[in-house]
């Protein structure tokens, strides 16, 4: 089984004008943290928001789910409205619900997102209870059955959670199984570089990110140089599995590196390509295909969950 570790967030999506972006003070194309206060005056300005289970791992875990993959996912939700919804989604996705309630009254974490016309998203977050998931909340069984780890660099934002993160590794290597962290966002990489660093060197087997979050991580200013950097630096780590938007993805294997073209994609919102991307090549690993079948899936699960809107999609994959 893979298990996802993450943020346990609700999406609330919508699509403006691109003049939007700064009358809301918004920073395009990335993530933000924001306050509840700030979240709650970006709901106002959605005229006709559309509501989701989201949160990066939670989709990961729940296009894994879709593909036929065996998958459970870890987070932490508010005994509210929105957390319980959170939870009946998983449930209905096929998923294995390893969620908790937290004790006090958080609410729920929620996402906002707006959709410029050229399908960048740019997320507005209110982490909720789900920052405030801890040692206390996870089940060392359910790591131990896990085949792969696969955790969210946005978790790293508050020492309980970055502290239930090291604790999941370490159990989930302890029982043989193989740990993925993905980078998750620009913003992530700059205020936790040297720690991630660390992370990767001591205990990662897979990672997963976009060029501009690598070249942070690296502070190279080409993808070829950090590429270079990470063949250098880590040699323990299995795999290195990087999107390149448009140009399609690299993965590097015992210092080789395997190009793939992205798929074609009627472009309509970005929002969930990276996770979908890592649920098709994770997807891949547990079933043991190659790399090539592996970002064939990856490429094929970016281009279907952007060509909607949101990141449940309602056309059919192929």
């Amino acid at each position: 089984m893979i298990i996802c570790i993450g943020n346990a967030l609700v999406d609330s999506l919508q699509t403006i004008e691109e003049d939007v972006i700064e009358k809301l003070s918004l920073n395009k194309a990335r993530m933000t943290l924001v306050d509840k206060e700030r979240s709650n005056f970006l709901l106002e300005n959605m005229p006709k928001p559309t509501y989701a289970a989201g949160g990066s791992a939670a989709n990961t875990a729940y296009w894994i789910s879709q593909l036929g993959g065996q998958v459970g996912f870890i987070g932490k939700v508010s005994d509210d409205t929105l957390g319980n919804q959170f939870k009946e989604s998983l449930t209905k996705s096929g998923l294995k619900d390893l969620t908790v309630y937290e004790a006090e009254d958080k609410q729920t974490g929620l996402c906002a997102i707006f959709i410029t016309p050229d399908g960048e998203r740019t997320m507005n977050t209110y982490l909720g209870a789900g920052e405030y998931l801890s040692v206390e909340d996870l089940n060392n069984k359910d790591i131990e059955e896990a085949e792969i780890l696969y955790m969210e660099g946005y978790l790293w934002d508050r020492p309980s959670s970055k502290e239930a993160f090291l604790h999941a590794s370490k159990v989930n290597k302890t029982s043989n199984g193989k740990n993925a962290l993905t980078l998750s966002d620009v913003f992530c990489v700059e205020a936790h570089r040297e720690s991630f660093l660390d992370l990767i060197k001591e205990n990662i087997d897979y990672v997963f990110c976009n060029e501009d979050e690598l070249n942070a991580l690296t502070l190279q200013d080409t993808a070829e140089k950090s590429f270079k950097f990470f063949e250098e630096n880590f040699p323990k780590l299995e795999q290195l599995i990087c999107t390149l938007g448009s140009k399609g993805a690299i993965v590097i294997k015992d210092n080789k590196e395997y190009f793939f073209e992205a798929t074609e994609a009627n472009v309509i919102d970005k929002t969930g390509a990276g996770d979908f991307f890592a649920a098709g090549y994770l997807y891949g690993l547990q079933k043991n295909l190659t790399i090539d079948e592996s970002a064939n899936f990856a490429n094929k699960s970016a281009a279907h969950v952007i060509s909607e809107i949101g990141v449940r999609p309602e056309k059919d994959f192929s």
